[in-house]
């Protein structure tokens, strides 16, 4: 159980680290046009995976629950439309030249869940974790010294996926039901937004043939990675599952040089600190880990 969920885990980070540079077979498209495209093909695997597993009841009393009450209802499009920009940003940056910051984001993510989880819900922060956090911190003031100002994209992702996580949470949004409820909702902005840029007709008659395959393509690689994301949630514990997670802005960045990026070396003043914050806050988890594995009961060995 726990080596599928570290197989899992790191196929998901492969996964999204592709699905990031999946986005040279996509031009002509833009940004909007690529969040619209995936949406739908993901939707429909989706569906197909509802209607042939033991899903489909789950998934209709879960839509009955949450917009049988307005309030509820409410915090579902909030929290799908909170989903929604992280989508859209995730396909926009790399074709923008923002693949930095959009790794940026996702390094500094969990350094401010640790920051939410010590005032929000008043957990102890360790040391380390303290430490982690005044190195992410400084490696922000660098950027801003650097550049006048912190990238928007990383700010993005960083501020818009902790709301999120803790809307998901309170509406009990799990497994398959819950990503096919938040990509149903995610579907009308994405037919409007194709509707609005005319289905994208150029983006076929460029590449003729294999448009299609390359649409599919992305559906498949999108949900894909979404799943083995949630498989390896189910089979790690947290903190073992929340040290694999940054092998995901790795890639993102290495995927961001090898489309071409720049790197100037005035941002290691900004990189280091934040890299040193993730090494801290990795260690952290590790030795959390460990002292977690330690508790459990170890199995009887059996007796011949």
């Amino acid at each position: 159980m726990l080596f599928t969920g570290v197989l899992l885990s790191i196929a998901a980070s492969v996964l999204f680290g592709l699905l990031s540079y999946y986005s040279v077979l996509l031009s002509p498209l833009d940004g909007p046009s690529v969040f619209g495209w995936r949406i739908i093909f993901s939707l429909l695997i989706f569906a197909l995976l509802v209607l042939f597993s033991r899903s489909s009841q789950r998934v209709w009393t879960d839509i009955r629950r949450l917009f049988g009450r307005p309030g509820n209802g409410f915090s579902t499009l909030l929290c799908s439309g909170l989903i929604a920009m992280q989508l859209a940003l995730f396909g926009w940056a790399p074709m923008n030249g923002e693949g930095q910051a959009l790794a940026m984001g996702y390094f500094l993510l969990p350094l401010l869940m640790v920051v939410i989880g010590r005032f929000l819900y008043h957990e102890t922060i360790r040391p380390l974790q303290a430490l982690a956090v005044t190195l992410a911190l400084a490696g922000v003031l660098a950027g801003l010294i650097l550049h006048g100002h912190f990238s928007p994209v990383s700010l993005i992702v960083m501020l818009g996926f902790p709301p999120y996580f803790m809307l998901r949470k309170r509406l009990a949004l799990k497994g398959l039901s819950g990503i096919f409820i938040e990509h149903l909702v995610m579907l009308p902005p994405a037919l409007i937004i194709l509707f609005m840029w005319d289905f994208n007709a150029d983006f076929f008659v460029a590449r003729e043939a294999s448009s299609w395959p390359v649409l599919i393509g992305l559906g498949l690689l999108s949900s894909t990675a979404l799943f083995c994301y949630l498989g390896a949630g189910q089979r790690l514990p947290f903190a073992l599952f929340g040290m694999l997670g940054y092998v995901e802005p790795l890639l993102l960045f290495v995927v961001a040089l090898l489309l071409g990026e720049p790197f100037a070396a005035a941002d290691l003043w900004m990189y280091v600190p934040i890299w040193l914050a993730v090494l801290l806050l990795v260690l952290v988890l590790v030795l959390h880990g460990v002292r977690q594995l330690g508790r459990q009961p170890r199995p009887a060995l059996p007796r011949f």
